[in-house]
């Protein structure tokens, strides 16, 4: 259970981070209605990111409804969020897109129900990108 306070805060800490160094990425926060299961393999750690409209609740274990299930090891889930944006979209064709890419071809990274909410998931991959 600490393993997941202890990835929860550090999530909502990157996020608070980058909402107040990209004042810009709050317009996407405050439109996420929609939860996020998070499952930190080699961690064997699964949360549920819950996003309401300007609210974020982080939970322990998944809480249905799960819109979205991703599944991915730590270093991943890292390469994630400094996935560059380009165009409003994430970037595949860097060195992290390419990881990226790569971990989900080879199902390190594996993802549902992504396209039934593709508009959530991009607002997601907004906010929680660093760079």
């Amino acid at each position: 259970m600490a393993e997941e306070f202890g990835l929860a805060e550090m999530l909502k800490d990157l996020i608070g981070k980058n909402l107040a160094a990209h004042p810009e990425k709050v317009s996407d926060f405050n439109k996420l209605a929609i939860r996020i299961g998070l499952s930190v393999q080699d961690a064997d750690v699964v949360i549920t990111l819950n996003f309401n409209r300007g609210h974020l609740i982080i939970q322990a274990g998944l809480q249905d409804p799960v819109h979205i299930r991703i599944s991915a090891d730590s270093d991943i889930i890292m390469a994630l969020s400094n996935q560059a944006i380009k165009w409003g979209l994430s970037y595949y064709f860097d060195a992290t897109g390419k990881e990226i890419r790569a971990a989900m071809k080879s199902g390190r990274l594996r993802t549902q129900d992504m396209v039934l909410h593709l508009p959530g998931l991009i607002r997601f991959s907004r906010i929680m990108s660093v760079p």
